[in-house]
């Protein structure tokens, strides 16, 4: 092959292989939500060897400038592809024997640094540092020794891989004897060892993007299933018997959460209400809460007796939740003794304002969270109640909410809001404490809290 024959290829094969890097990359941008770089750091380890390629030839020196005809701007290239290219190792198959993938990719970040910092201050033309290539081959040893070691026998893109290092590793041992002039004819292997290497390397980032992706695509049906059934055990409408007048407002963090709440009607003669806050977030918490509908409905005939609802909860959950816990408050307003009984368990205080004095008691109970105590037995408390007084209940993401600077909600600006919506209805007090505390801690803009947020605000003896 002659030189200009030989530039040809050389540019060709730089332009395509720095057009499929870059096409790689822009599409594994708009997919990082997925957390999975191997396409990303397969289109950069394209992008820079054919960047390095165009950078070899002398045409493009010419027609292109700077940065190409800068000396270190070649050994740049030359150090940082071995970087996307370990790195996809560590995305396909981990850390590997004893953390070395882990330090290949770790050694390849220090040495590219180090090795352009040398080439910047040293005078003279580039030369390649004399470390380099025995490192090169140091990394390829371990990157072969993890492939052909590893317990992923039936694995598709292993298999794939092991073949695809097999031939480009022949290919420069040919190469290797070509230069030593033990083999004669006139044909360097290079090009061919990189193109099998490229498409192999291609074809793995390419199913394991594809794979990952309907393993996503699952894991969101199941996700929009589950946010369905937890909808389904939230109360949809509320219709409660001539004596109180209710609001509720559910925000989640994500698109399932670990927050609880349910109403139950005891003929005419009062309503029981529970809420409840699972510890964590996410499915598992939205599960144990799908519990705590089942534990509920089963207490319909012990509602007007909040501490033995929150007992049998707690007997029910035992076993059952792991290491998770679960907050709560249990209450039943009696119409016809216009009373109020409650019992919590770890949950925050429930506020009582009174309508004649528009004063605000807390209700707190030092009964403890649901789940890690299987024989403790939770107590009622008792009060009276007038026309007109409010309950206000709530799960912690709402006073625990943090402002810009980080600072906390709290009991004090919620009771304030309380006090400032007293002549509203229910629906316009829970809707205006909920835009208040959006606009308050700069979520407004669709952003979302730092915890499921539930609040619930009772009109009572109406």
């Amino acid at each position: 092959m002659n030189t200009l024959e030989s530039e040809f290829v050389n540019i060709s094969t730089g332009l395509l292989v720095c057009a499929g890097g870059l096409l790689a990359s822009v599409v594994a941008l708009f997919r990082l939500k997925e957390r999975d770089f191997t396409l990303l750091n397969f289109g950069l380890f394209g992008f820079f060897y054919g960047l390095r390629r165009l950078v070899e030839t002398s045409t493009m020196q010419t027609l292109v400038g700077f940065p190409f005809t800068v000396p270190s701007f070649h050994g740049l290239l030359t150090y940082a592809l071995v970087i996307p290219f370990s790195a996809y190792l560590v995305d396909i198959f981990g850390r590997g024997f004893h953390n070395s993938m882990v330090w290949v990719f770790r050694s390849a970040i220090v040495y590219a640094v180090a090795a352009t910092a040398y080439d910047l201050v040293r005078p003279g033309p580039l030369t390649d540092v004399a470390i380099y290539r025995p490192l090169v081959v140091v990394w390829a040893v371990v990157w072969i020794a993890n492939l052909l070691a590893s317990r992923r026998r039936r694995d598709l893109e292993l298999r794939v891989l092991q073949v695809v290092f097999l031939i480009t590793l022949v290919f420069m041992v040919i190469d290797q004897l070509l230069s030593m002039g033990i083999l004669s004819w006139d044909f360097r292997l290079e090009q061919p060892g990189f193109a099998v290497l490229f498409l192999g390397l291609g074809f793995v980032a390419v199913h394991h993007f594809f794979v990952n992706e309907r393993k996503l695509h699952s894991m969101e049906r199941e996700i929009e299933i589950a946010r369905r059934i937890q909808e389904s055990n939230l109360p949809a409408s509320i219709d409660l018997p001539k004596g109180a007048t209710i609001a509720a407002r559910y925000v989640p963090m994500s698109t399932v959460a670990g927050d609880f709440y349910d109403v139950q009607a005891k003929n005419e003669t009062g309503v029981g209400i529970l809420i409840a806050d699972v510890s964590g977030h996410g499915v598992g918490a939205a599960l144990i809460g799908s519990m705590l509908k089942v534990c509920f409905a089963s207490q319909a005939p012990h509602v007007a007796d909040p501490a033995r609802v929150l007992t049998e909860i707690n007997r029910t959950l035992q076993g059952k939740i792991e290491s998770s816990f679960v907050t709560a408050c249990s209450l039943f307003i009696d119409f016809k003794k216009e009373r109020l009984r409650y019992s919590i368990a770890g949950h925050p205080p429930t506020f009582l304002q009174r309508k004649a004095d528009s004063d605000i008691i807390r209700l707190t109970h030092a009964g403890t969270i649901l789940g890690p105590f299987p024989d403790f037995v939770y107590e009622n408390e008792e009060l009276g109640l007038a026309k007109g007084d409010r309950l206000v209940l709530y799960t912690d993401g709402l006073i625990e909410t943090r402002s810009r600077t980080g600072e906390f909600f709290g009991d004090d600006r919620l009771e304030a809001l309380i006090k400032a919506h007293a002549g509203d209805s229910p629906d316009l007090t829970a809707d205006g404490i909920v835009e208040h505390l959006m606009k308050w801690s700069g979520r407004s803009g669709g952003r979302s809290l730092d915890d499921d947020l539930t609040l619930i605000v009772v009109d009572v003896l109406t």
